[in-house]
Parts: C-alpha cells; structure tokens; sequence
C-alpha cells in the first residue's frame, strides 16, 4: 500500500470497471462503507447496472463475485442479494496501521485548489465576545484546521467594522467623563478587560441615544470617523485596536488565532473605489433614474436564477446620498480578496500571538507619510501574501444568505465567473437565549445583577446564576472551575490548572461543533457545562488512555509493530482498523462540503471503538504473547494517531494524563 492511503480504493475501483464493463467514475461512486460490520467494503454498483442490462440485480452481484480479478489485498469477494462485499487481508490491514503511525502526510487529499481565505468572526469592535460569537469563532477556526489537514493552505482573515455607528457610540462614551459611563458595573471577574469595560459603557450609551443632542453629537462624529478627520479618527482607531486586543485575549485562550485583520475604513480609504469603477464599467450594476432606487447604484436580479419568487430582489450598492451599503463594500471587499483588485494596503503587525504567530493588521496609504497615522504600530514597508486566495468562505449567520447571494451575482455578472463559483458562504444558526437573541445595546450578554436584575439566585434563563454573564470569558472560566473541581489525582497545582483549562477548552468546543452549523443552538450553562457521555472531554480521555497504554509499553522496553500477515485481528481490533479505512473519506467530505460536524461524530466514534477495544483486549498483560503485544501496541499507536487528527481539526487540547 502506497503512502497515500486512498490508492487501494483506486485500485479497488479500477478492478470493479474492467469487471463490470463501466467507467471508472461509475465505479468509484458506487464503493462505499458498509452500514454493519458484515465486510470490509462493499460496492452497490449491481442496482444501476441491472435496469441497464434488464436483469436481477443479485445475479449481477454474483457473477462479478466470481471473478478473479480483483486486486491482491482483496482476500475475498463475495455477493450478499444485491451487494457485492470485500473482505480484506491481514497484509492490507498491517499496511494500513502503519501508515496511519508513520506516514505524516496519511489521509492528505491531492489535487486542491491551492489556497482557501476564511474570514471569521468579525465581531464589532465595542464588546466582548459573548456565546454566540464564539460559536462563529470556533467553526470558522476548525473549518481552517480542517482545510489544512485536507492539504490546502489557509488564511485566516477578520473583518473590522471600525466605521459602524455603535464603534461611533462607542467613541462617544469614551469622551463622557463623570457620568453613567463610567460607572456601569459588573460583578464578572473580566470587568477590567477592555471589551468588556467598553461593551458596558455602550450599553449605557445606547440607553442616552434617544436624547436629540446624543444622537446629534454621535452623528457627528460618524461623519468623521468616515472622512477620516483627525483627532477624532485616531481616537477610534485606538479604541478599536485595543478592543480587538481584548477580544483576541478570548480568542488566543480557545486556541483560535488569525493572520490578518482588515479594516472597513481602509477598505473604503483604498479598494472601495477601484472595484466600485470595475462594477461600473462592466455594467453588473447600474444607475436607476427613477422610481424608489432614484440615483442609486443597482444591481438588478429580480427573476434571475437564485432569486427566483423574491420580492424586491434588486440591491442597491451605492445610495442616492452616495454613501456605499454594506453590501456594496462587501462587495469590493470580496473581489480583492480573490485578487481582482490591486493591494493598496501597507500592513502593521498588530500583536504577536502565543502560536508565535504575527497578526497583521490593514492600513492605507496615508501611513506611507501622506498624514497623521492613527496606530502607533510600525508600519510594514514590504509586500504581504495576503488575499489572491482560490476560494473565500465567509462564516456568516444564516440570515446573510441573500446579500452574500448578491455578491456572488455581482461578481458572475461581472465575467468573473470562477470566482462567484468559489464565494461560500458558511452559514450558521444563531445561538438564542429562550427568551430570544442576544443584544449587545441591551446588554443582555451581561449577568443579571449587571442587568440590574438582582445580585443573588438562580436567574430565568439556561440555569445561569445571576452573577455569571454570557461571555465567552465567563462561559470558560466557569468551566475551567467546574474542571478543576473533578480532578482527583494527585498532581501539582501547575498540572490541575493545566489540565483543567485544556477539559474546559475541550468541553466547550465540541460542545458548539458537534450539531450542523445550521441548527439552531438554545444556550443552556448546564448542558454547555457537561463532562459526561458525549463530550469533548471523553475524547480526551480516550486519547491519554491511548497515550498510557503507549507509555507503559516503553516503559517494558516494548515498540509498536503493525501486525504481520498472519495475524488474525479479533472483532475490536477489526472496528479500529476499519475507521482507520473510512479516515481518508470523512475527510474528503467534511472538506468539500465545510462540514465540522461529521469531523466531531467520527472523532468520538473513534474514541468510543478504542475504548471498548481497551476494555475487551488485553494489550500487555502477561497472558499475551510478545507478538501481539507489538501488534496490539501498533493498534492503539494507529488508534491515538486517528483520535489525535480529530481533535487537532476541532481544537480539542491533548493531554498525555488526565
């Protein structure tokens, strides 16, 4: 078997065309995993075949069957009805575990398109990250785990709405001295972090904005905010800069980093204007001259495939003040990065993450000395290889569906037809409280007694105590206790707070990964906080248990070696390697089809295989013989080598001792 742990299924496919008499592609789509543990493989190919050639689709089955062309890891081939099932060798077996320990490039898939851009979470710069933005958080850093691990190179980019009325706000209660501001309170432990100290005063900013001269001022400084006019443009550059820091505290304590952040006022400062001359002269959009998009920029689609049945689908890109809608700047936003627009930006390192890693930030050309620059970060002289990526995947919520339709069709009515094709849109349900949605204005993200609510008891909603909020911040560190409360075995303090801060970063993670991204998630602390039955947690301890097993086996001066010819793997030993086989095709699907959550059901299929391995069969025990020790201690190499590329891709912390 070659490194590339697919090529058996090549060659099994090869031998079932010239068997069959059909194409090769026919029969690579109709081999499959069995449904029960009865084969190996198996292949319905006799159910199409047998309309074509009018007859019984079992006899079919048989003839092939009989048959003695099939490759030599195939011990044998037989006909059940209509299915036609491979049984492997124990050589096809040993090869297969020993790829999965050896070869590091095992499962990778060839031929991707080369580079994948993600852009995920862009959050508004003013709050902290509560639930429901980590829920975009982790997905859009797994599907990035998950594309790398699938072979392809990955970007990880973060969209800053630095212009928006609530950083605007914001700005505003920044200035306001000796007032409410100032002193809205918390009892979270985070409430000197910066977000969270921001999102505070915003919420009691939002409360003063019906006042005409609160509105008035605020609008005011929207304007220059926009116009890019100093002192004000500075001050909310630095709020934002530090806000996003804070945020990326959050971010760095789940393992979620990023390469680059770009800002909407350098955006609109530099790309803006090319890619809106480009819409313009190739006539995707036009000016409507009368009507209610009088003077404004449209992009008719109304009865055009995909917006088919929609009222008003026709969108406005620029208005008739002309200012640009968020679509309109997405639009520009999505063409640069595909390369279709000339990279004005110069790029200042934002911070230097714990991975080790710089995170870059956008700027304009004004940094280059044509003014004032509102960072106090260096600024980056040299070209950065951001962007020019072959396929974009906005993380975005499921309500986005249609303007991130209508970017797509701009960019198709544009000629750029390859590139709409590779716009996704990963779109994901909301994460709701039962009494509905989070609102930063509302502050409902806050802890009840923050809310005013009271500072004692149980609250209404999700089993929360009315001192802990719904941040990301308080959601881990009150899991992070709950961890360190279970830990029995004596370790040092350094290891419990290590090994409790990787079990809650582990619990919550898969927590939010495990259901489709389209499934709505009603937040509840109590089940969020689970350690039991199927969790991240289990996972983890699935993979120390392997990782024990191992260590033990070194201890007794023993090494792993994959089974040899003649050994007979018993009915556990027969589960494990199987999912090492269907490994390379959970990947391949996940990948193409940005799913998470087949990732997370297989990891803890997997962990749940070896465990009732590790309880039926003896590993080393001294009722074993040296041989199988060996091959036994190669199955939970291969074992853990497989749980540990899952909990790489959904983020889960390894631990070699729980």
């Amino acid at each position: 078997m070659s490194s590339q742990s697919s090529d058996w299924q090549a060659e099994l496919a090869q031998a079932l065309a010239k068997c069959a008499g059909v194409s090769l592609e026919t029969a690579s789509h109709s081999l499959l995993p069995p449904s029960t543990p009865v084969c190996d493989w198996c292949s319905n190919l006799a159910f199409s075949e047998a309309k074509q050639q009018k007859t019984a689709p079992a006899k079919l089955a048989a003839e092939w069957a009989a048959k003695k062309e099939w490759p030599s890891f195939v011990q044998k081939a037989e006909a059940v009805g209509p299915y036609l099932n491979f049984h492997f060798s124990s050589s096809f077996w040993s090869a297969l575990v020993h790829s999965s320990i050896s070869d590091a490039r095992w499962g990778l898939l060839p031929n991707l398109p080369l580079k994948a851009l993600i852009e995920f979470p862009s959050v508004n710069p003013n709050k902290p990250w509560h639930v429901g933005h980590l829920r975009n958080a982790v997905l859009g850093d797994s599907l990035a785990r998950l594309l790398s691990a699938a072979g392809r190179t990955t970007e990880r980019m973060d969209y800053i709405d630095d212009l928006g009325l609530q950083v605007a706000q914001s700005v505003w209660g920044e200035m306001q001295k000796n007032s409410g501001a100032d002193t809205a309170a918390s009892s979270s432990p985070f409430s000197q972090k910066f977000d969270h100290v921001l999102g505070r005063k915003y919420v009691w900013v939002a409360g003063q904005i019906d006042k005409a001269h609160v509105d008035n001022e605020v609008r005011a400084i929207v304007k220059q905010m926009e116009e890019g006019r100093e002192p004000i443009a500075s001050q909310a550059r630095a709020l934002v800069e530090n806000c996003v820091k804070a945020q990326y505290e959050t971010a760095f304590s789940y393992g979620i980093y990023h390469d680059v952040l770009i800002f909407e006022s350098d955006i609109v400062r530099t790309v803006f204007q090319e890619g809106l001359e480009k819409i313009k002269a190739s006539g995707a959009a036009v000016m409507e001259t009368e009507g209610k998009n009088a003077h404004c920029l449209v992009v008719k689609l109304q009865g055009e495939p995909g917006f088919e049945g929609m009222e008003n689908a026709d969108k406005i890109l620029i208005r008739s003040d002309g200012t640009a809608t968020y679509t309109g700047k997405d639009v520009a936003f999505q063409m640069w990065k595909f390369g279709l627009l000339n990279d004005t930006f110069v790029y200042s390192p934002l911070l230097v993450q714990p991975n080790r890693q710089t995170a870059y930030m956008s700027s304009n050309s004004k940094k280059q000395g044509e003014g004032p620059a509102p960072s106090h970060q260096p600024v980056s002289s040299y070209p950065m290889p951001f962007a020019r990526a072959q396929t974009v995947i906005n993380v975005i919520g499921a309500e986005q569906a249609y303007p991130q339709k209508v970017i797509a069709a701009v960019m198709r009515k544009m000629g750029h037809e390859e590139e709409a094709s590779a716009c996704i849109h990963l779109a994901y349900e909301h994460v709701v409280l039962p009494e509905g949605r989070f609102s930063g204005r509302k502050g409902t993200w806050m802890s009840k007694s923050a809310q005013g609510a009271g500072d004692s008891g149980p609250a209404s909603a999700g089993g929360l105590p009315s001192s802990l909020g719904f941040t990301a911040d308080e959601l881990l560190d009150e899991m992070n206790r709950l961890a360190l409360e279970q830990i029995k075995a004596e370790y040092s303090d350094a290891e419990k707070q290590s090994i409790s801060k990787a079990v809650a970063v582990a619990a919550i993670r898969f927590w939010f990964l495990r259901p489709n991204a389209g499934q709505k998630i009603t937040f509840d602390y109590e089940r969020a906080l689970s350690f039991s039955g199927d969790s991240g947690p289990y996972v983890q301890y699935a993979y120390a248990r392997a990782s024990r097993i191992l260590e033990k086996g070194q201890e007794a001066g023993l090494a792993p070696s994959a089974p040899g010819a003649d050994y007979a793997l018993n009915e556990k030993e027969l589960a494990l390697a199987r999912l090492l086989m269907r490994w390379p095709q959970i990947l391949e699907a996940s990948a193409s089809k940005h799913q998470i959550h087949p990732i997370a059901d297989f990891t803890l299929e997997a962990a749940g295989k070896f465990n009732e391995f590790y309880t039926t069969t003896p590993v080393l025990s001294d009722e074993v013989s040296p041989a199988q020790k060996a091959a036994r201690l190669a199955e939970v190499a291969a074992a853990r080598a497989l749980i540990g590329r899952g909990m790489d891709i959904l983020g889960l912390p390894k631990l070699e001792k729980m």
